[in-house]
């Protein structure tokens, strides 16, 4: 069995890159016929990952292999665990494992196909891995359409028929179906609609949890949105509908509705938004942000506020257990007073709802929230950024730092060396360790049309003497090659003027 799934995977790794590879020669060697004006665009890429990770599972071993915590409990190697009937149980660190994976990306768009503002739109992908001990998440489905759909422009309509997306405040939503949208100078109007696709995964709303059919109803979901947009004297302001129900219109899987607005006055730039969940019956998140510049744009000072409720579709049943909402208060300061240097700082307060349990006594509902970052460029080729974070309120601590320094060799030549390190307590916790990580990437352009990357990280853990520590030792490498197709129109115009 093992030999036949090698198998299988391998000739679908070599049939991808067999056809990437004919197909990037066709699209070079084809020349759309400049008479009927058409042409086209895209990208062919085929990215590789190396990822060395000691993965925690639920594992047994022999009572004779643990030691006494003193408390009444368990170890081993330092690790809490349980006993019954001379067997030990508990979450446990495995041996390293590799995974080797492959991913191929199509994107191209296609115009002139005789019918004025008509084209056709593809993104496609191909995965692969080459290790059956470890399968990295999503790799064991191969093939992926992300998009298909064919597009008709004409005098500020637009209508679309395929796989396609909607991104808004409400969060990004794929579906297959048809969309139209009208657009003048201070108004747009949108309206979508068809099969709902599970979010961030491109597949059926459903399908996709076929071992959870205990949770979910197994029939398909249904879409339909719309969206109107006033843009007058520099302001915008956006209403947003969103509507999934099952495909036999017995039960609803999510309603919602979303304001997004913006303005700008004369010495402060206003956004925020808003929605609401009409099955909860309860405002989700809301947001409002202003911003002011001083010392002609040398300063920049913004005041934030935002109330969270995560939020969860009807199909699962985590929006039943009353998760927990918080609302924050934010200031941020950034100088950027010569053109190589910009610094900014910023702090935030969090308040966090009633988690509705009981406990032996009272928690803390409030956090706090510190960064502050930097970008300076010293000389022509050389850039510098850092960042220093610090988290700290109920049952988490975090403090973290990287920094990056960037050298651009030439113009097609650059290279990246990074640092960074983290300490978190409680939540994925490294108790009193730490962790240590170093970087490095190259990229290079090769020719107008391929450009190349590769680097490497590796992520060291150092245990503090807290037994309560998962390993975070890991180590990635990449590579990556992307090879441009087809001509911008715009770009080309361009190019033909100089």
């Amino acid at each position: 069995m093992t030999i036949e799934v090698r198998s299988r995977r391998a000739c679908i790794t070599r049939a991808g890159v067999g056809a990437f590879a004919v197909l990037g020669l066709v699209l070079s060697w084809v020349r759309p016929d400049a008479a009927a004006a058409q042409s086209y665009r895209g990208w062919l890429s085929s990215s590789a990952h190396m990822v060395e990770v000691r993965p925690v599972g639920v594992d047994s071993v022999s009572a004779a292999q643990v030691t006494p915590d003193g408390d009444g409990g368990f170890l081993f190697d330092g690790y809490p665990v349980t006993c019954d009937d001379g067997v030990c149980s508990g979450l446990l660190p495995r041996s390293k494992v590799r995974t080797v994976t492959m991913t191929h990306d199509v994107g191209l768009t296609y115009w002139g196909l005789g019918v004025r503002g008509l084209s056709v739109t593809a993104l496609v992908r191909v995965r692969s891995d080459f290790d059956d001990d470890y399968t990295w998440p999503r790799y064991d489905d191969e093939f992926d359409a992300m998009l298909g759909y064919a597009q008709l422009v004409r005098d500020g309509w637009r209508v679309r028929a395929g796989r396609q997306e909607v991104r808004s405040g409400l969060g990004l939503s794929a579906f297959d179906g048809v969309s139209g949208s009208f657009d003048r100078r201070r108004f747009r109007l949108e309206v979508y609609g068809g099969r709902s696709l599970a979010r961030g995964l491109r597949e059926p709303a459903n399908e996709v949890a076929r071992s959870l059919d205990d949770f979910f109803v197994d029939k398909g979901v249904y879409l339909v949105g719309g969206a109107a947009t006033i843009r007058r004297l520099g302001a915008s302001l956006t209403g947003r509908y969103h509507r999934q129900i099952l495909s036999d219109r017995s039960g609803l899987d999510s309603e919602r509705a979303s304001v997004d607005f913006s303005t700008t006055l004369p010495r402060v730039r206003i956004r925020g938004s808003l929605d609401y969940d009409f099955a909860f019956q309860r405002l989700g998140q809301g947001d409002l942000t202003l911003s002011a510049p001083f010392a002609d744009g040398r300063w920049l000072v913004e005041v934030s506020g935002r109330r969270y409720v995560p939020y969860f579709q009807l199909s699962t049943i985590w929006g039943f257990f009353e998760p927990v909402s918080y609302s924050e208060a934010r200031l941020r300061v950034g100088w950027s007073g010569t053109s190589s240097l910009a610094v900014w700082a910023a702090g935030g307060w969090r308040t966090y709802g009633d988690t509705d349990t009981q406990v032996l006594r009272a928690l803390e509902d409030t956090g706090w929230r510190a960064d502050a970052g930097l970008l300076w460029e010293p000389f022509s080729r050389w850039s510098i950024d850092g960042r220093y974070q610090l988290e700290w309120g109920s049952g988490a601590f975090l403090n973290s730092g990287d920094v990056g320094m960037r050298f651009q060799a030439t113009e097609r030549v650059g290279a990246r060396l990074s640092l960074s390190t983290f300490q978190q307590f409680e939540e994925y916790r490294l108790g009193e360790g730490r962790a240590v990580g170093v970087g490095g990437s190259v990229d290079v352009r090769a020719t107008d049309r391929l450009d190349l990357l590769g680097g490497f990280s590796l992520t060291r853990h150092r245990d503090g003497g807290n037994v309560y520590t998962s390993p975070w030792n890991q180590t990635r490498a990449w590579m990556s090659l992307r090879w441009s197709v087809g001509e911008d129109p715009g770009l080309a115009n361009r190019r033909s003027r100089r």
